[in-house]
């Protein structure tokens, strides 16, 4: 079972997109749990958890990815920013993923814009927590992967701030 860590921005219409996008996995049961994670200004989470049923979290952005994987419930952990939108055939994606290379985490990567730095970052720090990271539940817990994430082919995209 995989659980969604979701970091809130206190966008609503972001937050409300992203966990939108979640529900063909939950009803297939490849997702059973949902965190989202807000800062100490971010009451926007709080309420989505209360109103979905997600558990909530609260931390800062340093101490979010590890936070709320104390609070998952499964083996295997999706990193989404709020905003965070896979494209269509994500699911499977994922789920060959976990098939053909159990136990070694995969990033779906950001499309458009915000692919250029997230490549970067890669490069420099491929091991690091980032959004889009679907990983065993201990490799977040430590706070770094165990080893550089496998590129899946469906990627990302993030909603423009304020509305979708």
């Amino acid at each position: 079972m995989i659980t969604a860590v979701i970091r809130s921005t206190g966008d609503a219409a972001a937050l409300a997109a992203t966990l939108a996008l979640l529900i063909p996995a939950v009803a297939e049961g490849v997702l059973g749990h949902a965190v989202l994670v807000g800062d100490a200004e971010d009451d926007v989470a709080a309420r989505f958890a209360d109103e979905t049923g997600a558990s909530y979290v609260r931390a800062g952005p340093a101490a979010a990815w590890r936070q709320g994987a104390e609070a998952a419930r499964g083996d295997w952990l999706l990193l989404l920013d709020a905003g965070d939108l896979p494209e269509p055939h994500w699911l499977a994606a994922i789920e060959r993923h976990l098939l053909a290379a159990p136990g070694a985490p995969a990033l779906l990567p950001l499309s458009g814009f915000g692919a250029l730095p997230e490549r970067l970052a890669l490069l420099l720090a491929g091991r690091a927590l980032r959004a889009g990271l679907l990983a065993p539940k201990p490799q977040i817990l430590a706070g770094r992967l165990a080893r550089v994430p496998r590129r899946l082919r469906v990627r990302r995209e993030r909603a423009a701030a304020g509305g979708v």
